[in-house]
């Protein structure tokens, strides 16, 4: 159960990390989408509108060459364009996140070559009539072109600067901004780990003193409160499903003399090789305990009075034939047993206090001997 714990403990911990990993790579995607479409628009409509003053002084000369309608309704096409150029840049600049004193004078440069835009509009509209240019109406028209063309040249020039180094400075701020997330994110990821790590080592360290508070220290047997634990819930099975439920009480015999004669180390030593012997005996389901001293108890869930007698007998023989340390080898080694069956509405106290009274009798009747 513990293990099981534990396991759900750093599973969750490794589902947490790969959520924060596939966050943090969604993040760095989106990040660098949006950044550059961020500028796109503004840089794309930048691009298609710097054509039009080379396609401006193209279209004037060639009307001062040969003012013909082609030429006049080129030049009418872009007077058109121009504006919605200019205020397709200036609604994109106004809703970006540059500061407007940056883009200012060039939206004002732009705004005054709105301005001239009719009065250029009105020449050709003159020249339109005959398709024919006087002197005077050719050098206002070169004048004029060549003021706008230089005009839409230098803002644009400026503004595509502008946008190149605003648009690495922000991913240049978006990468600081990223390794930021990051570094906060492996934070998050250390500190959720060893808050984990703290709660599994007092996970291991709690369930650490409940075994040793149930468990004997020298055997490593249960001890007396596990047995009246798992004899409290036996005994709640045993009335609900009517199963039977036996106790077997041991006892060592003369076991102070072996102490007394050996010393208690090697007196330690039997109380080891009899708990493993008592294990060996019983069954997985049997809880096996050591009360004390030289007194030992077996639980026996789902076994009748019959069952219990066939289980110390089998102890009995085992315990006339195990080998003790080689200092108290001729000493030999023998238990006395009481074996009881709880009874209908009884408790473990009366069950216990039966195999103690037979416990007891067999001590009484010579040792080495089971009595129920």
């Amino acid at each position: 159960m513990r293990r099981v714990r534990s396991r759900g403990l750093w599973v969750g911990y490794l589902l947490m990390v790969g959520v924060c990993l596939a966050a943090f790579g969604f993040y760095l995607t989106e990040a660098r989408r949006l950044v550059g479409a961020n500028y796109t628009a503004m840089v794309t409509d930048l691009v298609r509108a710097q054509e039009d003053p080379d396609r401006l002084r193209l279209v004037l000369d060639s009307l001062l060459d040969s003012p013909d309608r082609i030429h006049l309704a080129q030049l009418n096409e872009l007077i058109w364009r121009i504006p919605l150029r200019i205020q397709g840049l200036r609604n994109h600049l106004l809703r970006s996140d540059l500061a407007p004193a940056r883009y200012t004078p060039y939206l004002e440069e732009l705004t005054y070559v709105e301005s001239r835009l009719p009065t250029l509009e009105q020449v050709i509209a003159r020249v339109g009539i005959d398709n024919q240019l006087t002197p005077e109406e050719g050098r206002q028209l070169r004048e004029l072109g060549m003021e706008l063309e230089e005009a839409l040249a230098w803002s644009y020039s400026e503004l595509n600067e502008l946008l190149h180094r605003a648009s690495a400075d922000q991913r240049r701020f978006m990468g600081r901004l990223t390794l930021a997330v990051a570094v906060l994110l492996l934070m998050l990821l250390v500190a959720i780990g060893g808050v984990l790590l703290m709660l599994h080592r007092l996970h291991d360290q709690r369930e650490t003193m409940r075994h040793l508070s149930l468990t004997d220290q020298l055997t490593g047997l249960n001890n007396r409160r596990r047995l009246l634990q798992e004899a409290g819930q036996a005994f709640v099975r045993g009335e609900r499903q009517g199963t039977p439920l036996a106790l077997l009480l041991l006892d060592l015999d003369h076991f102070k003399q072996i102490n007394d004669a050996y010393g208690h180390p090697l007196g330690d030593e039997v109380l080891i090789r009899f708990a493993r012997l008592l294990e060996a005996c019983a069954r997985r389901m049997d809880v096996v305990a050591r009360m004390g001293g030289e007194e030992f108890a077996i639980l026996m869930p789902d076994s009748d009075i019959a069952a219990a007698r066939r289980l110390a007998e089998r102890i009995l023989h085992a315990v006339r034939d195990m080998p003790l340390p080689s200092r108290a080898h001729a000493a030999g080694l023998t238990v006395s047993i009481g074996v009881a069956e709880a009874g209908e509405n009884g408790d473990f106290e009366r069950l216990y206090a039966q195999a103690d009274r037979r416990l007891y009798r067999a001590k009484a009747q010579g040792r080495d001997r089971a009595e129920g």
